[in-house]
C-alpha cells in the first residue's frame, strides 16, 4: 500500500474537516448519519479525522445524508485544500530550488 505524501495528507484532512463541521453544524451524530449513509460510524470516524479517504459513492451517500449539493461540496473542498496546500507546495518548491543550488555548486567544485 502506497504511503501518502503530505498534499494527500492535507487533502485528507480537509474532507475531514468540511464533513465533521457540516455534520457538527446540523447538530448529527456520528451513528445516525453512517446509518443513514449505508457506512459504519467507525468508517465515518475514520474520515472525519483524516485517516482514511472516502470513496465516491460513499462520500456522495454521505453529502445526500447531510443535505449537500456535491458541487458545492467540491467547491469548498477545492478552496479549503488549496488554501491549505498552498504553504506546503511552496515549501517544497523552495526545498527543489535549494537542492539544485547545491547540485551546481558540487559539481563547479
Amino acid at each position: 500500500m502506497k504511503r501518502k505524501n503530505e498534499i494527500e495528507r492535507t487533502f485528507d484532512e480537509s474532507i475531514a474537516y468540511l464533513l465533521k463541521k457540516a455534520r457538527e453544524k446540523q447538530g448529527r451524530s456520528q451513528d445516525i448519519v453512517a446509518q443513514e449513509a449505508g457506512i459504519s460510524r467507525i468508517t465515518l470516524g475514520k474520515w472525519e479525522r483524516g485517516e482514511k479517504t472516502p470513496n465516491t459513492f460513499d462520500l456522495y451517500n454521505v453529502l445526500k445524508v447531510l443535505h449537500l449539493k456535491p458541487c458545492d461540496f467540491w467547491e469548498e473542498l477545492s478552496r479549503h485544500f488549496e488554501a491549505t496546500a498552498r504553504p506546503l507546495r511552496i515549501a517544497a518548491e523552495q526545498t527543489k530550488i535549494r537542492a539544485y543550488i547545491e547540485r551546481v555548486r558540487k559539481n563547479r567544485s
